[in-house]
């Protein structure tokens, strides 16, 4: 009755949902029922890095994702970006699986002869489609939001290669932005509201930043530009990306920009770069709240970022003339080409900006033309962030090579410099010359969290098609870590900072543990197997077979109908193999039942986690069954299953109830496993008590040695059954010290305890478990009951 209440009250929030009344009023596509395949969300904090990330949580600018790793089981892990460290580079290699495919943000593309950016449109559309020839892309069918690729996703929306909706806000009716307006009405005065006091910030932290040195009016510049990016944008991907997943595309990727953005003007660790955290955060928990509304299929929710940024000193701030004036320098007579070293931040910001049109400027899309000089530069420097190339357009013999590198460290004051000498890399720095790689550690420290895999990547980098004869970092072990552009934040390079960010995933996503980190490609690896996967097989057997404890789940899954409606063997499954138990007791189970679609819940749920199992129904018509099952994943053989007494009232019996006994092989012994489902009548769950504790089950004489009693039990702890219980065996949740017993019905709001684990004396109880995730809340009305269990006798609670 009670989840037929909370069904009822899902579907009449979905009628006012205003989700819902965008996709009708848009014609936006839907599937067209309910699919067992699974969905996943992949939000991107762009920029931020595991030390960050862990500041955030101690400063509470998180609190929505430090509830996910303290309520939601999620794990946190560290993700290394590969190199360069930029987005380009970490999305290429997660969509399409091709590491290293830009030599940088900014460099020369002899494809097609001139200097590019990532954040050109025209020229970052043709890209992808050099990377679709080469790789399939990860978020087919999908959507992605404020990314520099597509991933070949159906629908793209301020995304750099494809700004997505244009066409359709363009021909909607106009009559429709009146009425979108109005239901979005508090989102509008929200984000002014949010607009103004990041307005007020900006104005702050502008007045700071004058007062330490900087340029007042770039500094006024940024204010507008960055309320822009930090609220407008990520308001607009929130709104699409809770749309999504209401009309159940399979795979969604967002992108956040914010805090990414202010730490490039402010620094990573400063407190105005994370106060962005705090809107960044806010969206997401609106995101996963819709996640558990979905109509049409289950979703994952991913956070991860693609890389961190390091504090760094502004070339200009240090040496007081920027990177491309002491270029010049260096290499005396000629033209250089080169941007204005002062305005490249201003202008990657201006880019985030223009995402926020639906119809891109012309003047964007059209090719840059070859500049017309009189004097052809023989100098080419494409510098952003720590990371930049040096092109020399005049043949350089070895040693002009040598003596010109030399000179990029002792006078223009470059940290590090790489040269390419036939198959090897030569690095400069001011402590002399090294190999590369063999003296990698010289170079980079030998205390590198990415030492191994960060000197492939940057082989890659040096030995890319497009790399200049020189490739320019701003850091290096043991010195400050500089920016070419003015910023006081960046990444690109290969400190620390800068390539470790992190990965927050739910326990039981199926990653490889081979390493204690992921990189994009096991990132994009783990999505494709989460999508695609058949069984959970690989999450049930982490745990050794011979382990010296046995883990046994008592759970009744409510035919496998959650608290949504949805009937999912898939959910439950997923719900026990995050638990990796090595018997699980389930019951109410349906078999062949029109309701649930005429499945074998039992054998497909066995199936998925790829376990032996025995079924007894204790209910039978017709071709439909309903009853309980025991799952192993040792050996077992079937003792006994048959039905329990029952009253009949006026010719007419209540339901009926079963029992299944098995005998477990483990550990050299045999453990007697009953399972059972009682009435919900006090005087007939007596009389069924009687018997299962009679010599027709427990005590028969075929029962020996440890025995387990488990199973719902529909009775409370003061009932007279339970007391019966009790006097022949030991509750499991009573028994184990310092462990105040938990409720496990009713599922959102457990307040009854009616699920038992009865133990014998041949048992010590090691552990209980009753999780509480939206999984496990949403899956069933009852929660799972957990138990850890050894071979040394228990000790009876006083």
């Amino acid at each position: 009755m009670i989840s037929r209440i909370e069904v009822f009250l899902r579907r009449l929030k979905r009628i006012f949902s205003r989700s819902e009344w965008t996709i009708r009023l848009l014609r936006l596509s839907t599937l067209k029922q309910v699919t067992s395949e699974p969905g996943l969300v992949m939000v991107q904090i762009d920029g931020l890095s595991m030390t960050q990330f862990n500041r955030g949580l101690q400063k509470k600018n998180i609190p929505f994702l430090q509830s996910l790793l303290s309520k939601e089981r999620y794990m946190l892990r560290s993700f290394y970006s590969g190199l360069p460290s930029n987005t380009p580079a970490v999305q290429a290699e997660l969509f399409y699986g091709i590491k290293g495919c830009v030599p940088a943000f900014h460099f020369v593309d002899r494809q097609v002869g001139r200097s590019v950016k990532m954040n050109d449109m025209a020229y970052v559309e043709e890209f992808e489609k050099r990377l679709k020839g080469k790789g399939t892309g990860l978020l087919a069918g999908g959507s992605a939001y404020s990314d520099i690729f597509t991933g070949s996703s159906k629908e793209s929306h301020c995304c750099w290669s494809r700004m997505g909706w244009e066409g359709l806000l363009w021909a909607a009716n106009p009559l429709v932005f009146p009425f979108l307006v109005l239901l979005y009405i508090d989102i509008f005065v929200r984000t002014l509201f949010l607009v103004i006091i990041e307005f007020f910030l900006a104005v702050f932290e502008c007045m700071r930043g004058t007062l330490n040195g900087r340029l007042f009016f770039r500094e006024l510049e940024f204010v507008y530009l960055r309320s822009l990016v930090c609220v407008f944008l990520r308001e607009f991907i929130t709104a699409g990306v809770c749309m999504d997943i209401m009309r159940g595309l399979p795979i969604i990727h967002l992108n956040f920009l914010g805090y990414d953005e202010q730490a490039h003007g402010r620094g990573p660790s400063s407190n105005f770069a994370h106060w962005s955290l705090r809107g960044i955060d806010d969206a997401i928990k609106r995101i996963y709240r819709v996640i558990n509304e979905s109509p049409y299929r289950r979703y994952d929710l991913w956070v991860y970022s693609d890389h961190g940024q390091g504090k760094t000193m502004p070339y200009f701030v240090k040496y007081g003339r920027t990177l491309e004036e002491a270029v010049q320098e260096l290499f005396g007579e000629g033209a250089i080409e080169a941007d204005n070293s002062l305005k490249v931040r201003e202008e990657a910001t201006k880019a985030r900006v223009s995402l926020l049109r639906q119809k891109k400027d012309q003047d964007l899309l059209k090719p840059v033309p070859v500049m017309e000089t009189a004097v052809e530069p023989l100098i080419v420097v494409t510098a952003m962030g720590p990371l930049g190339h040096i092109y020399v357009k005049k043949p350089l013999d070895i040693d002009a090579i040598h003596a010109y590198a030399k000179k990029l460290v002792s006078h223009v004051k470059i940290p590090l410099v790489l040269t390419k000498e036939g198959g090897r890399v030569l690095a400069w720095t001011a402590r002399g010359s090294f190999i590369f790689p063999s003296e990698a550690h010289k170079i980079l420290g030998t205390d590198h969290p990415f030492l191994e895999e960060i000197k492939e990547d940057l082989l890659r980098i040096c030995l890319h098609p497009d790399a200049g004869e020189f490739v320019i970092v701003g850091w290096c072990a043991g010195e400050e870590a500089i920016s070419f552009p003015l910023e006081y934040g960046a990444h690109a390079g290969m400190s620390p900072e800068e390539t470790q960010a992190f990965c927050l995933l739910p326990m039981d996503a199926p990653v490889d543990t081979k390493k204690n980190y992921l990189r994009p490609i096991d990132l994009r690896h783990t999505v494709q197997h989460f999508l695609n996967k058949e069984t959970l097989g690989p999450l049930m057997t982490d745990r050794a077979l011979s382990s010296k404890t046995l883990t046994l789940m008592s759970y009744n899954v409510h035919g496998c109908a959650g608290m949504d409606g949805s009937i999912s063997t898939e959910r439950i499954a997923r719900v026990i193999a995050r638990y990796n138990p090595d018997i699980i007791a389930l019951q109410e189970l349906d078999v062949g039942r029109s309701r649930s679609g005429r499945i074998d819940q039992a054998e497909m749920i066995a199936r998925k986690l790829e376990m032996k199992h025995h079924f007894h129904p204790a209910f039978r018509w017709k071709n439909e069954q309903y009853g309980n099952a025991i799952l192993s994943r040792y050996p077992m053989a079937l003792i006994k299953s048959g039905p329990l007494p029952g009253l009949t009232e006026q010719g007419q019996r209540f339901e009926p109830r079963g029992a299944l006994w098995v005998s477990v092989e483990f550990e050299g012994k045999k453990i007697q496993v009953f399972n059972t489902h009682l009435s919900l009548w006090a005087r007939e769950r007596m009389l069924q008590v009687d018997a299962l504790l009679s010599e027709e089950w427990m005590q028969h004489p075929d029962c020996k040695g440890p025995s387990i009693l488990c199973g719902d039990f529909n009775s409370l702890p003061r009932s007279e059954v339970y007391q019966k219980i009790c006097r022949k065996l030991y509750d499991s949740q009573t028994v184990l010290a310092g462990h105040r017993p938990r409720s496990t019905w009713f599922g959102h709001y457990p307040v009854s305890r009616i699920d038992y684990v009865f133990v014998n004396e041949g048992f010590h109880v090691h552990s209980i478990t009753v999780p509480r995730t939206d999984l496990e809340k949403n899956a069933s009305d009852h929660l799972p009951l957990i138990t850890e269990l050894d071979f040394n006798k228990v000790e009876k609670s006083q």
